[in-house]
């Protein structure tokens, strides 16, 4: 039998409605992933929170309430000139799941006035965990966007009580002081501060140029002061190799000089005692003729005396004195 067109009009007159409601009831059963959370209002009024698993929501009685959330996407690039170009792109949507998860929330570069009038650039991230989506849903319109202003005052105002060198060089000591001040604001948002990082403190390209010329200028100076400490160090070494050799050569000579005093004081005595043994043998010979030996001793040298000056004397005239005893004793032993 075939359908007129009456009977088409009045099927899908009823079958279009009934597939909408169909759809409609369909949606009211709502299935919550593990780690989300879902804000349900009855009569636009909050009604409960629905944690992981399923639920069914009221026809006309029911809603869920969706969150505005703003996520920031921050990319740093470098152009042609050296200088570093940020492109910030801002995304804005509604979402119907609370994300109980711990996330990352980055902000683009926030331009700061130090104390003593230098302008940073500082690229603040957040490490955050929403705790209770029915303070996300309540408290705030859009909680990112007020963490980021919230986060940009206070870096603003902790920086600039510092200076230059203070906040590049206590960076952990920024990050505890802004996580401190704005923790207990963000758990009345319903977010908890997990952490807080600087992943960035540039100074503007005048003051990079300034302290590139302080380093080298520090770095030429700690030069200077290597050189002349090795200068330093160098005679100081070369005295102490002067000194050492100086005592070293006076301690030589010292040995030398009493090693040639002893041998000399050996030698006199040795001559001494040769001396000493041939007058005795002298006294024994002259004994047999009754002779003094001081004499014989004296008379010889007188002799030898006179050899010398004698032949020194050469065409000069020389008087010498007359000893008769001397000159006697010595005929007498002659004979």
């Amino acid at each position: 039998m075939a359908l007129t067109l009456l009977d088409w009009y009045f099927i899908i007159y009823f079958s279009v409605p009934a597939l909408l409601l169909l759809i409609y009831t369909i949606r009211r059963i709502q299935i919550v992933e593990q780690g989300t959370a879902l804000i349900i209002e009855r009569f636009g009024k909050f009604y409960q929170r629905a944690n992981a698993g399923l639920h069914i929501l009221v026809p006309l009685a029911d809603e869920i309430r969706y969150i505005t959330w703003r996520e920031t996407d921050v990319t740093i690039t470098q152009g042609f000139n050296g200088r570093i170009n940020e492109n910030v792109l801002v995304k804005q949507s509604s979402l119907s799941r609370v994300d109980m998860r711990e996330n990352i929330m980055d902000f683009c570069n926030q331009s700061i006035i130090t104390r003593d009038n230098v302008a940073i650039d500082v690229h603040p991230m957040l490490v955050f965990r929403l705790i209770d989506p029915v303070r996300v849903a309540y408290e705030t319109f859009d909680l990112a966007h007020a963490v980021e202003k919230l986060v940009q005052t206070t870096l603003r105002s902790v920086i600039g009580d510092m200076g230059l060198d203070d906040t590049l060089a206590s960076r952990e000591e920024i990050e505890r002081g802004l996580a401190s001040r704005i923790k207990h604001i963000c758990h009345d948002w319903g977010l908890e501060i997990k952490s807080v990082e600087l992943l960035e403190i540039t100074p503007s390209s005048t003051v990079q140029t300034a302290m590139h010329k302080q380093i080298g200028a520090e770095r030429v100076r700690r030069a200077d002061i290597v050189t002349a400490d090795g200068i330093r160090e160098k005679l100081k070494l070369e005295a102490e190799g002067h000194m050492q050799a100086a005592i070293a050569i006076a301690t030589g000579q010292q040995r030398v000089s009493i090693i040639q005093a002893t041998g000399a004081a050996d030698a006199k005595l040795s001559i001494a005692q040769a001396e000493s043994e041939s007058v005795g043998i002298i006294a024994k010979a002259l004994a047999e003729y009754d002779i003094n030996p001081a004499q014989y001793i004296v008379g010889l040298k007188y002799i030898q005396t006179l050899a010398s000056i004698a032949g020194r004397a050469s065409k000069r005239t020389v008087y010498f004195p007359y000893e008769a005893d001397v000159v006697g004793s010595l005929a007498e032993v002659s004979r």
